[in-house]
């Protein structure tokens, strides 16, 4: 196993987070996606005959059909059903540039049992919460369905 490197850094929603950059990750541009028409995911990619779902979220992490977003972040893109972050705006930040520190955060889980974040990064350009992979993907795959926000 090899260390970590790099944080991709994250904008959507006029927030900023960090992910961290390990090899279960696939990063893609909006011109290799497909606009989606029905259910909650805004976006999607056929790979190998199986379609990656990827969804806009807003501030509150709530989805939406419609966004700014250039890529999409692939997430467990080892297992039988990747699931997208559509993000605004993508840039890799060494790892040697941060101090990151355990965060606990406040209110009750999104999912149940664990947070999306569960560190912070300190750089010169402030505090940033670093979102948590695994819990993020789980989270975006309990979006799936149509609840009256696609056509």
């Amino acid at each position: 196993m090899t260390a970590l490197r790099h944080y991709l850094e994250c904008s959507f929603a006029h927030h900023r987070f960090l992910i961290p950059n390990d090899s279960d990750l696939l990063v893609e541009s909006r011109e290799n996606m497909q606009i989606e028409k029905k259910g909650r995911a805004a976006a999607t990619r056929r790979v190998q005959g199986a379609l990656w779902r990827a969804y806009a979220l807003d501030g509150e992490f709530k989805p939406v059909l419609e966004s700014g977003w250039t890529r999409a972040v692939f997430l467990e893109t080892h297992d039988s059903r990747p699931v997208g972050l559509l993000v605004d705006d993508l840039n890799v930040l060494p790892v040697d540039t941060l101090r990151i520190e355990p965060f606990t955060a406040l209110g009750p889980a999104p999912v149940p049992g664990h947070h999306l974040f569960q560190a912070a990064a300190m750089s010169p350009r402030g505090l940033t919460l670093v979102l948590t992979p695994s819990v993020l993907a789980l989270y975006l795959r309990l979006q799936e369905g149509d609840y009256g926000l696609g056509e």
